[in-house]
């Protein structure tokens, strides 16, 4: 089954779990797994720890709801395959067992039974307290708009009242900085974000960050992938969902340049312990890109030592890096080691379909901006083929696309895109599969006739496979049920049936699932090639 389609089910899976499991037992599994496969009645669930996967195969609690709901929402008995991730990605974590957890009763109200599990003891930084000579600024009141923190120039106030404890003042020159802006991207939110295989692990950290700040589990949260996959929306996300369901809490949103620059200009103009207080007394510290502190050795210092004071007091941390933990070397081990203390979220290049589905999404925000714009699915899946190093790229893409296309040139159609967007294609992948080429592929493989496969003959030799070629374009290519119609000149009802009849029967026929594998390897000696 496709994994956006299994992706929606899914959902439909966790409101029905939410339903009968009591809230604090549901929040602490459902942003803990997450679905991989679903077919052969079985459905292989993801476990983002160890220490989940053995919480529901021991607790009745957990593990009856969660078969139940997928049995009603799937409409039939799917055996539950539980797959810990840690260890197939060969990531070395303790075995951790869950003591009994009794079921709730009417007799006395229910009561959790977690067992957390304990990462390394953290270093605890005795600092020193500010001599009575140093500069500590105890209460600063802006008359203006005070200065956010953001990629533009700094706007320093005209008028500043300030109380100092020192023997020593500021002078008119040394304006403190402002650093309570969260500096946060609201276009960037979980619910334009696309999922798929390659960061669905990411997406539901993420997700349990946002309903838990400061959670141990997943304190502090390491997202690491290369460059343009997301991870930067990914952080945003967090911290604009935080600001929507906690908005007491002080939300920090920061690159690693921004910090060493902020903490250099504290520096010079005497306000170390003004910048110490800021981001001490926070509640979630999110750095984008951390990797670029690696040859700063004061800065790393003193994100060393708010690093522990914010995890010792119990607040959030999120880093974002395109450099694992382990491959740092300019980090001491200290703080590596800090890294890897709640959980490393790895976010992979994402495959054809979430890359056709980003495309789909970017259309559908244009469309809804009043921007009609008609792309042919085959120019959409030319685009996702060609661009499949990172995001950032194929968005790139996309905009060229649609400010290049004009009136004339609508519906946007495969030999407009190719021409549009061949300066931006070192090597073109070519021969992609569409509808046309599944058709092929499939009168071959059943030794008919492509006119029959396509024409309005009943029988069963000719029917049989104009519902695989029908399914398969749904299931291979993701082409919408009215262009697989128009394309075997069918009502878009048949379609439908079609792809329901062997989805649901290649469950049962093991010989139709063998012939399904078989044509679709046939249509992959057909993928894509360079030249």
């Amino acid at each position: 089954m496709q994994s956006f389609e299994l992706n929606n089910i899914w959902e439909d899976i966790l409101q029905e779990i939410k339903r009968s499991m009591p809230p604090s037992l549901y929040d602490r599994i459902a942003y803990s797994i997450y679905p991989i496969d679903l077919q052969n009645n079985e459905i292989h669930i993801g476990c983002m720890q160890s220490f989940i996967k053995n919480l529901i195969e021991s607790q009745p609690a957990v593990s009856i709801p969660l078969q139940n709901a997928i049995d009603k929402i799937t409409k039939s008995h799917k055996e539950l395959v539980l797959r810990d991730m840690n260890e197939e990605m060969g990531i070395d974590t303790p075995i951790i067992e869950a003591p009994p957890m009794p079921l709730p009763s009417q007799e006395e109200p229910y009561q959790e039974e977690f067992y957390i599990p304990i990462y390394q003891d953290p270093v605890v930084i005795e600092r020193k307290l500010p001599s009575t000579e140093q500069n500590v600024v105890t209460d600063i009141n802006m008359t203006e708009e005070p200065v956010h923190i953001s990629d533009e120039p700094m706007v320093v106030p005209k008028k500043i009242k300030q109380q100092t404890k020192s023997i020593n003042t500021l002078q008119p020159k040394d304006v403190p900085i402002d650093l309570s802006a969260s500096n946060l991207n609201p276009s960037y939110r979980f619910d334009n974000y696309i999922t798929g295989n390659a960061n669905r692990i990411p997406f539901s950290a993420a997700q349990y960050v946002s309903e838990h700040p400061g959670g141990q589990n997943y304190n502090p949260l390491f997202i690491y992938g290369p460059s343009g996959l997301g991870k930067t929306h990914l952080m945003h996300a967090i911290g604009n969902a935080i600001n929507e369901k906690q908005p007491n809490l002080k939300v920090m949103s920061i690159t690693s340049e921004k910090f060493v620059t902020l903490f250099v200009e504290s520096i010079q103009k005497g306000q170390g312990e003004l910048f110490r207080n800021t981001f001490r007394n926070i509640d979630v510290l999110m750095i984008d890109d951390i990797q670029y502190l690696e040859n700063k050795q004061g800065t790393k210092t003193e994100f060393f030592n708010t690093f522990n004071e914010l995890y010792n007091n119990g607040k959030q941390i999120v880093l974002t890096s395109d450099t694992m933990p382990d491959d740092m070397d300019q980090f001491e081990e200290r703080i590596r080691s800090r890294f890897q203390a709640g959980f490393v979220a790895t976010m992979e290049h994402p495959d054809l379909e979430t890359r056709i589905a980003i495309l789909k999404s970017l259309i559908e925000r244009e469309n809804k901006d009043e921007h009609i714009i008609d792309i042919e699915n085959d120019a959409i899946n030319y685009m996702a083929l060609q661009f499949d190093e990172n995001i950032r790229k194929l968005q790139g893409a996309f905009r060229t696309l649609i400010a290049s296309a004009s009136k004339e040139t609508m519906p946007i159609n495969l030999e407009f895109t190719r021409k549009t967007l061949a300066n931006l294609i070192k090597h073109e992948h070519v021969t992609y599969i569409n509808i046309e080429t599944i058709q092929d592929v499939v009168s071959t493989y059943f030794n008919i006739k492509k006119q029959d496969l396509l024409g309005k003959k009943r029988k069963a030799q000719f029917a049989f496979p104009r519902q695989i070629a029908m399914y398969l374009c749904r299931d291979v290519v993701n082409e919408s049920y009215p262009q697989i119609a128009q394309a075997f000149s069918r009502d878009h009802t048949t379609i439908l049936h079609a792809y329901d009849k062997i989805s649901k029967e290649i469950d049962k026929n093991q010989e139709l699932k063998q012939q399904i594998l078989e044509i679709k390897e046939k249509l992959n000696s057909n993928k894509k090639h360079d030249h």
